[in-house]
């Protein structure tokens, strides 16, 4: 065979005789130590099964585009959400699993704690609850994802910190996808037809030039009989184009978003390989960590002698209660603070035996630290009574405990899986206060009759204006005339009429009741909660029914 022939048949043989001429050498072998033009990327075999599947990715996307907006459009809280969490989880697996990739027994944890947190938000009506049980949604997603498609088992904490900052570049970056993956599916069909008629293109064609018409002779025949006109207005009355416009927007991005997250777990670009980052020396930490060490060590001390104790002489002005009640705002921040270096050091500073002592006395300091912020909550909450924020500082102290639990052990036993532990830890005491209800309990603790004797002697007002607040969830406290004393027995203080206005504007002026004693200051408060819980009420559909303001309804 010529050389001309060799090359006709194989032009990339050619072009890297080519490359070896360039270099002066004639071996045709040589080009395969000296080649270094870079390959080009090929798509993963996931990629490519979800283009070539891009009937089931699109429509699907599509269709889960339209049920996400369905269950979540203006419905924070509604019956709709747990219907929501089922389903996502069940599209996603299906989708999974028309990509080859299997459900790991393990991933039940992670499925779980998803789904008691979609019920817990038709259960409350707390708007941080609410929120934290979203963010909560969304971390578990995460890592329910990165367990299904990757082999994490020996994953840490900076491992996931990288894959979470990769993939949501890559997520971005695949924002296109949804319309070159239509492109390629469609170039592939018309390719490999072979005489079978394909009815994807056909019907997505139809679609797209049915609305336009649709609407257009709707619009004709509405202007040709108002008897039909009529029918048409009372059936969209509710519709407005302002609306239609957003359910449009939220419907288009979450099918873009929605493909983009299965593109991103195709391409798999994440390495799976876990990197030892302990790189630098442990001179440097142990520099730094042993002056706060010494530090925390004086500290830790004075809260021995004189908050748990209690027995040695306060500066001059300071009273032990006064004492006790201030800066644990501060301490729960050095705790996280505290939490943080000690995980930086073991992760990125070389193994050494001084700095894993001086890790150990921060770690104990760190103890001694969580228990006097919680001590000092605690006498502050005797003093100024509960609040949704001094529940979530003793939540947070109570998880940060464990964590540091963790952590102690980490730092003797590398192999400890402290990003599982941590994640137990941190899901199974959240979902516990997600269904807590914790306005139920503020409202119970603050309206106790000793409290409210000690109310009224400071911060009555700001008592009734932070009660008048809570959500729906305290209504069995704050509509219970067993359990709220400031409840009047005349049903007329909450009837919708110009007397009981009159009569509420009236109060304005401090008043003494005899018997119980109360300092009531206007109950306009409690008139406020009222009305905005007959608001919610009124307003509860099907689609945003939540349990929280029905059992608040029955208090009416």
């Amino acid at each position: 065979m010529t050389q001309n022939n060799l090359y006709r048949n194989d032009p990339d043989l050619a072009n890297q005789d080519q490359a070896g001429s360039n270099t002066g050498i004639n071996n045709p072998y040589a080009t395969q130590i000296h080649y270094s033009a870079k390959p080009k990327e090929e798509d993963t075999a996931y990629t490519k099964s979800m283009k070539k599947h891009f009937s089931f990715f699109g429509i699907g996307s599509f269709l889960y585009a339209i049920f996400y907006t369905f269950c979540l459009y203006k419905n924070a809280s509604g019956i709709t959400y747990p219907f929501f969490v089922a389903g996502t989880l069940y599209y996603f697996f299906f989708s999974m699993q028309k990509l080859g990739v299997p459900c790991k027994k393990d991933s039940i944890f992670y499925i779980v704690s998803i789904v008691l947190l979609g019920i817990s938000n038709c259960f409350t009506n707390s708007a941080p609850l609410l929120f934290m049980n979203k963010c909560g949604i969304f971390v578990l997603s995460f890592v329910l994802m990165i367990h299904t498609m990757y082999q994490n088992k020996s994953w840490n904490f900076p491992k996931y910190f990288i894959a979470f900052c990769q993939m949501t570049g890559t997520f971005f970056v695949n924002m296109y996808r949804p319309v070159s993956d239509m492109v390629f599916y469609f170039n592939v069909e018309k390719k490999e037809q072979d005489g079978k008629k394909s009815y994807f293109l056909p019907v997505l064609i139809g679609i797209t030039i049915t609305i336009p018409v649709f609407t257009f002779m709707t619009l004709l025949l509405a202007s040709a009989d108002a008897v039909f006109s009529n029918i048409l207005s009372d059936m969209f009355s509710s519709f407005h184009f302002s609306t239609i416009f957003e359910i449009l927007i939220i419907v288009i991005m979450i099918f873009f978003c929605s493909y983009s997250v299965y593109a991103t777990l195709c391409m798999k670009n994440v390495d799976e390989e876990v990197k030892h980052y302990g790189i630098f020396d442990p001179i440097i930490a142990i520099i730094v960590t042993a002056a706060l060490s010494m530090l925390y060590l004086i500290f830790s001390v004075i809260q021995i002698l004189y908050l748990f104790i209690g027995n040695m002489q306060l500066p001059d002005g300071y009273t032990y209660s006064g004492y006790a009640r201030e800066g644990f705002f501060q301490l729960l921040a050095v705790c996280i603070l505290n939490l943080m270096i000690v995980l930086v050091c073991l992760y990125f500073f070389r193994e050494n035996k001084v700095l894993k002592a001086i890790l150990t006395i921060i770690s104990g300091c760190t103890f001694i630290m969580i228990l006097s912020s919680a001590l000092r909550m605690f006498m502050y909450i005797d003093r100024y009574n509960l609040t949704f924020l001094r529940i979530f500082v003793l939540w947070s102290l109570a998880v940060i405990f464990l964590l540091m639990t963790g952590v102690t052990i980490f730092i003797y036993k590398s192999r400890f899986p402290l990003f599982t532990y941590s994640m137990v830890i941190v899901t199974v005491f959240y979902i516990c206060l997600s269904f807590a209800h914790p306005d139920y309990w503020i409202a119970r603790y603050n309206l106790n009759p000793a409290h409210i004797e000690y109310l009224n002697k400071y911060d009555v007002a700001d008592s009734k204006r932070y009660l008048s607040g809570l959500s729906a969830d305290a209504a069995p406290v704050l509509l219970d005339q067993e359990k709220n004393p400031y409840l009047e027995t005349d049903p007329a203080v909450f009837a919708d009429t110009d007397e009981s206005s009159e009569y509420l504007n009236d109060r304005t002026e401090y008043t003494m009741t005899e018997n119980s004693g109360i300092n009531e200051i206007s109950i306009s408060w409690l008139k406020k909660y009222y009305d905005r819980i007959d608001e919610l009420s009124q307003n509860t559909r099907i689609r945003n029914f939540n349990f929280s303001v029905y059992r608040a309804g029955k208090y009416l």
